[in-house]
């Protein structure tokens, strides 16, 4: 086991390395004012609404198959059921006086780069020797790991942009918790109440006026609201949430999920056919969103000083993503394993990216996520050295992954 540990310290640690190093990149190029103001804007919402689409149209499109949900779907449900686990404690942890934007770090972890680079640097190692079995070589656990891992990315790259701006959008700034439409104001100047959930505001920020949880305040001479007027309200709510959650990332997946489903689409598109040269081409573009991401990262260290945060934030939010979550995620798979052996099928590999699945930083993406907020700077500046600290702790990752190993070795599904 000691060997195993030492391994997966060196595997994150050059995971850690080359991340870190290239957001030092981004704040030198911002420091010498290769990057202007202008142009960290530009670059920002551009990665946000292009370059990340792109990407994920790209991941997701050759794995969308029926074939492949029906073979993996142990990764779905259980994935879900982590981030789930996850967004309880976040929850908690926010009602106990937690910042709003640590939620999303609490939930999505990193489930493409980290990974990946992790599992090529443990081959290389000898790592997954142990995962290694009669009728599958390491070349072959190693690819099978990979197409696990993207499953996974899968599931979690559209929760995540589906979700994570609407966790983000909760900030006490100067718009509504709930988004509050123009019709929907005049729907309230023609006599109809609507929660603006208005716990987060001061007086001054409140939009309505209100006499209690969520009432507005009505003239002497005004009628209340009708059945019809709150359902309504109520669409014309759930419509400025749907609004907010389909945005370009989310609709990247989301594209590459239908066209992934659709047998000719699938061949033609993202295979040899005579549609490859358009997935080809977005794939180009979308490579280009790590690298852009990070150093955009990188500068807004020192472009958005961000404001202070408690010692005890950020080590509540490390011992979740590095204690506490791996040892949920490899506890529930034994115990899956030892009480019900033939649920899924046995393979040590999908043991070790179940195991694996909940644990590591959060993504790098929340600071995407975090500019399609429209976060107040300081805060976007906090979330960018939040995110550069985890990547500093990363190195944690090496025992999850040696108890991970470990455990599929126990359960007598490796070698």
């Amino acid at each position: 086991m000691a060997s195993d540990l030492l391994e997966g310290i060196t595997a994150s640690a050059k995971a850690s390395i080359s991340v870190i190093l290239v957001l030092v990149y981004g704040y030198g190029l911002r420091k010498f004012k290769f990057i202007s103001q202008e142009g960290e804007s530009n670059i920002s919402h551009l990665d946000t609404k292009f370059f990340l689409p792109a990407l994920l149209f790209a991941e997701i499109g050759p794995l969308a198959t029926a074939s492949n949900l029906g073979n993996y779907w142990p990764i779905i449900p259980l994935s879900l059921f982590f981030q789930l686990v996850a967004l309880t404690v976040a929850m908690l942890s926010h009602k106990a006086g937690m910042p709003q934007h640590y939620v999303p770090m609490f939930i999505f972890n990193n489930v493409t780069s980290l990974p990946l680079l992790l599992i090529n640097s443990l081959a290389a190692s000898g790592g997954l020797d142990s995962l290694v079995t009669a009728d599958r070589t390491l070349e072959s656990i190693q690819k099978i790991g990979r197409v696990y891992f993207l499953i996974n990315a899968l599931v979690g790259n559209l929760t995540r942009f589906a979700l994570g701006p609407c966790d983000f959008f909760t900030q006490p700034v100067n718009r509504p918790l709930m988004p509050v439409s123009t019709d929907l104001m005049k729907t309230h100047e023609s006599k109809v109440w609507f929660s603006s959930y208005h716990e987060h505001y001061t007086e001054d920020e409140q939009l309505l006026p209100e006499t209690g949880p969520g009432e507005i305040t009505l003239d002497d001479d005004q009628e209340p609201p009708t059945v019809k007027d709150r359902i309504i309200a109520g669409l014309k709510s759930a419509q400025d949430w749907i609004v907010l959650a389909i945005n370009p990332p989310l609709m990247g997946g989301l594209l590459a999920v239908g066209f992934g489903l659709i047998p000719w689409f699938h061949r033609e598109l993202f295979g040899p056919g005579i549609l490859s040269p358009i997935s080809d081409s977005i794939s180009n573009v979308g490579k280009l969103f790590s690298a852009l991401q990070m150093l955009v990262l990188g500068s807004h260290l020192y472009s958005k000083k961000g404001t202070k945060t408690k010692p005890f934030f950020l080590v509540w939010l490390f011992t979740y993503r590095f204690v506490i979550a791996p040892a949920l995620s490899i506890s529930v798979v034994y115990f899956i394993r030892t009480t019900w052996p033939n649920l899924i099928d046995k393979d040590p590999m999908l043991d070790f990216v179940l195991a694996m699945s909940n644990v590591g930083p959060p993504a790098l993406t929340l600071s995407a996520v975090a500019i399609m907020a429209e976060l107040p700077s300081d805060v976007e500046g906090q979330v960018s050295r939040i995110l550069t600290v985890s990547y500093a702790v990363t190195p944690l990752i090496a025992f999850p992954v040696t108890i991970a190993l470990w455990m599929t070795r126990q359960t007598g599904v490796g070698s």
